[in-house]
């Protein structure tokens, strides 16, 4: 019987016939404050996509030249798709090194601030847009 409350019956002290060496480390060490300001860096570049989305929304014409667009689900598809443009941007083009651990922090890092600015770009750009009345130029197709 083992007296290890882990179980296994083998003992890594070196009196005993274990092993002297620690297992080595699956991954190097990172330094977090490294991470931490790669993260601010993705952080800030969702800020401004969420920005440039919303503007590209009201712009585009999703919906006929001087309609208003009762159905925003392009729009919304837009930003999704911009969002997840900005995933790989993170995952392939910055290469921050994430432990395992910390792996959903390159799609959760920057969510709200560019969900907010997206909003307030659209909402603003299509206010204007359609209270001055043809104030905006729009792509014909």
């Amino acid at each position: 019987m083992s007296s290890s409350p882990r179980g296994g019956g083998g003992s890594n002290n070196p009196r005993r016939g274990g092993s002297s060496t620690p297992p080595a480390p699956s991954q190097p060490p990172v330094d977090r404050n490294y991470i931490r300001h790669e993260l601010q860096i993705l952080a800030w570049i969702r800020v401004g996509l969420g920005a440039l989305a919303g503007f590209l929304a009201g712009f585009l014409p999703f919906a006929p030249y001087g309609t208003f667009s009762s159905n925003s689900y392009a729009e919304a598809y837009f930003a999704v798709f911009i969002y997840i443009g900005s995933y790989y941007l993170a995952k392939y083009g910055l290469r921050i090194p994430l432990p395992y651990k910390d792996r959903n922090k390159l799609i959760t890092q920057g969510i709200g601030g560019f969900i907010m600015m997206f909003l307030f770009f659209w909402i603003l750009y299509t206010t204007y847009c359609y209270s001055v009345g043809n104030a905006c130029p729009h792509i014909l197709l």
